[in-house]
């Protein structure tokens, strides 16, 4: 009896038997940061979709501008840093020109028409990329020197190149140099066309003919 009496006694010395494992209130699960709110989401599915998404966008242009700035001067990841880097240029500067034949040339593209507010809107985020563009080349040389990754220094590397000297188009060779083998019905026309000579020759159509007499 006494040894059954001791086994019911709790840690802190009373008789109440001590937390049980899975007892007690539930704790509620924390969502994440990044999460939309149940109410969020409800009202965003709520609204009808938008006939464009340039505007709705164009609000938060300034805010990733600025989260970009910080996460290629403090970002803890180099592949983010190389993103974070590309963007601002990007954005700064344009997308770098395509190599062709030894020249750099940006190629033609079609843009939808912008308004006036979208165009000092476009200027003012540019002007804020720049303010960033060395520090973003600065970023590229170091990751590209002293990267911890071999991707992540051919990655910034890859950046610096495209930058400076413009992206390379894919190597074409052209067709009277290319090796391709015949099919069987080429080989076949070919043959033909190679033995049908003198005698064995297909005759001309009568029309050709009655033409080739006049002359």
């Amino acid at each position: 009896m006494a040894d059954k009496a001791l086994k019911n006694v709790a840690k802190d010395g009373t008789r109440r038997g001590g937390a049980r494992p899975g007892a007690g209130r539930k704790k509620k699960q924390l969502s994440a940061p990044t999460s939309l709110s149940e109410l969020e989401l409800k009202a965003l599915l709520a609204e009808p979709a938008p006939d464009e998404i340039d505007g709705i966008a164009q609000r938060h242009a300034d805010l990733a501008i600025e989260t970009l700035s910080r996460l290629m001067i403090y970002g803890a990841s180099e592949s983010a840093k190389i993103t974070a880097a590309k963007e601002i240029l990007d954005r700064g500067y344009g997308k770098p020109a395509v190599e062709i034949g030894g020249d750099a040339a940006m190629l033609p593209f079609m843009m939808a028409p912008q308004n006036a507010n979208q165009v000092s809107k476009t200027d003012d985020v540019r002007n804020q990329a720049r303010k960033y563009a060395a520090v973003a080349v600065a970023t590229l040389r170091k990751i590209a020197q002293d990267g911890q990754s071999e991707t992540a220094r051919a990655g910034a590397s890859k950046a610096l190149l495209e930058r400076g000297l413009g992206t390379v188009a894919k190597a074409r060779m052209p067709d009277e140099q290319r090796d391709r083998p015949l099919g069987k019905k080429e080989e076949a026309a070919r043959a033909a066309e190679a033995a049908a000579t003198g005698r064995f020759a297909t005759p001309p159509p009568p029309r050709a003919l009655a033409d080739s007499m006049l002359q």
